[in-house]
């Protein structure tokens, strides 16, 4: 009981710390900005703490299952954080600043190819937009895809090379998907293909659609919002990282739903 209490109260912390970064490290960033993001990361952080505290699952998913919870979150730390220098670079905040926007630049030339998510981002959501923050745009958008990738690749290396889950004959499947419903015989395999399957198409498909949606919005976003630094990091944060969770959690289930295949023969 001592040591998960204590596990779930290092991971809180961390949620918090990773949520009120941006308005702590960044330059000219008022005090009630500051203030209001640690408020929601204290309340992200007291769901992690009561949701990794508790003996039963609630919501998170394959909470049981390292190291599948820990890749997605230092999947997100590393993209704030990258984001976070790279904002402070343009105002040359640090004395490594040119070097971050040099490694920033390499980032779009990588991603600058033909149905490259990022060009799609920046031509939906910088359009009309002045060539500076298209350039920033660029570049945020460039590194927040290629973080989400290359922790992606180390994902399906887990996945298939290490042989997640660890410990696999004493993998629960109802305790590590608390939310998927159960079922008997053949029809949890089929759901468990199934759902794996959709969540990686959407996941794919989602850096397409979120600046397209975003950009036929009707108004309701302004793009103009993204040259403050904080919703830049953010948005450009989440827009990488939602479509590599929803992948990294399709591949769980479509590798879960093999086992149970061969368990069952």
């Amino acid at each position: 009981m001592g040591k998960r209490f204590i596990g779930a109260l290092v991971r809180a912390l961390l949620v918090l710390v990773v949520v009120a970064m941006p308005a702590l490290l960044l330059p000219n960033v008022s005090q009630a900005a500051q203030e209001i993001s640690l408020i929601i990361g204290g309340i992200a952080g007291a769901f992690t703490l009561f949701e990794y505290a508790s003996s039963h699952p609630g919501l998170i998913d394959f909470r049981f299952a390292p190291p599948y919870n820990r890749i997605r979150f230092f999947t997100f730390f590393t993209q704030i954080v990258a984001l976070i220098f790279l904002s402070r670079a343009v105002v040359n905040a640090d004395a490594f600043s040119a070097d971050i926007l040099k490694y920033a630049d390499q980032a779009v030339a990588l991603t600058n190819v033909p149905l490259s998510p990022v060009r799609v981002a920046v031509a939906m959501i910088g359009e009309g937009a002045s060539e500076e923050f298209r350039l920033l745009l660029a570049r945020a958008a460039s590194v927040s895809f290629l973080i989400a990738f290359a922790f992606f690749i180390l994902f399906a290396l887990t996945l298939w090379v290490f042989r997640w889950p660890v410990g696999r004959d004493n993998f629960n499947l109802w305790v590590n998907l608390p939310t998927f419903e159960p079922s008997s015989g053949r029809d949890v395999e089929r759901r468990l293909f199934r759902d794996g399957t959709a969540n990686v198409l959407i996941g794919i498909g989602l850096p397409f659609l979120i600046p397209v949606v975003a950009s036929r919005s009707g108004g309701w976003f302004d793009p103009s919002v993204l040259e403050n630094d904080q919703p830049l990091i953010w948005g450009c944060a989440i827009w990488a990282f939602l479509p590599a969770s929803l992948v990294m959690r399709g591949a769980a289930l479509l590798k879960v739903g093999w086992l149970v295949k061969r368990a069952r023969g």
